[in-house]
């Protein structure tokens, strides 16, 4: 059985509302549901009671809930004991576009300036991203917008300017055009300035296939000016520089953190 049921569990039984809870965990209401059912399933009984304006424990729920909390606590501390055993540690997560801009760099610097911490990486949607963080699987988020919590720190610490470029041909026109999801704010920019490029051959959320779409078939694309440099083999054309709009590296992390050392990692790379 998957602990993460059980801390769904606990945080329904909490907040005596479905809805709530997902919100709480950063998951959908059909999530927190589906973990429910499987939990009710697993020890064959009803833990919920749903009233139209309230959900109430069973007796078997009651009984459960001590049981619960004691195993999410004893997992909680069995894990920072390990983690306290095998050394200082830090985990980061990021976005695609995040990861291929910042992440890298960012890792380099962690190798250098803490050469014995143990350091894993993963890319991850900006929904699983903003739930880790809040559930404290990962330590360090890099999103290309900044998350949307009370409970976390973001910081601007990459901004890059933009350009159209294209490859083969000089045609800006959406047969043509491969579209990188810079967000919803720089698209909107971009559809003001080339109307044309409302529609897309295709659209991705990575660098790297877009430049490497271009490379193989021709067209054109939006990239940072300094993407463009790092990849001499590319041959793109430079049709226009877009210093209106930018493309944003943001580092979130929560605003409690418990671990004093991974502050002071944040605090010598990033401030």
């Amino acid at each position: 059985m998957d602990i993460r049921f059980l801390s769904t569990f606990i945080e329904v039984a909490n907040t005596r509302h479905f809805g709530k809870a997902a919100e709480n965990l950063f998951l959908t209401q059909s999530a927190v549901s589906a973990r429910i059912k499987l939990l009710e399933e697993y020890f064959q009984t009803t833990l919920f009671v749903r009233h139209r304006n309230s959900i109430q424990l069973t007796p078997a729920g009651e009984k459960l809930l001590p049981f619960a909390h004691q195993l999410s606590d004893t997992l909680k501390d069995a894990k920072r004991e390990l983690q306290l055993q095998s050394g200082e540690y830090v985990v980061c997560g990021a976005t695609q576009l995040a990861s291929e801009l910042q992440l890298g760099a960012t890792l380099s610097k962690i190798h250098e300036y803490f050469p014995d911490w143990s350091v894993k990486a993963e890319i991850l949607t900006l929904d699983n991203l903003s739930r880790q963080l809040h559930e404290r699987v990962i330590d360090l988020a890099f999103s290309s917008e900044p998350l949307k919590s009370e409970d976390v720190m973001s910081r601007l610490i990459r901004t890059e300017e933009l350009g159209l470029y294209s490859v083969g041909s000089s045609e800006i026109e959406a047969h043509n055009y491969v579209a990188i999801e810079w967000g919803p704010k720089v698209r909107d920019i971009i559809c003001q300035h080339y109307p044309q490029l409302r529609d897309a051959r295709l659209r991705t959320n990575s660098l790297r296939l877009g430049a490497n779409t271009l490379f193989e078939e021709g067209g054109c694309a939006i990239f940072p000016l300094s993407f463009v440099k790092q990849q001499p083999q590319f041959n793109a054309q430079l049709i226009e520089s877009l210093p209106q709009i930018e493309a944003n590296v943001y580092l979130n992390h929560l605003r409690s953190v418990k671990r004093p050392a991974l502050n002071a990692m944040i605090n010598t790379l990033f401030s």
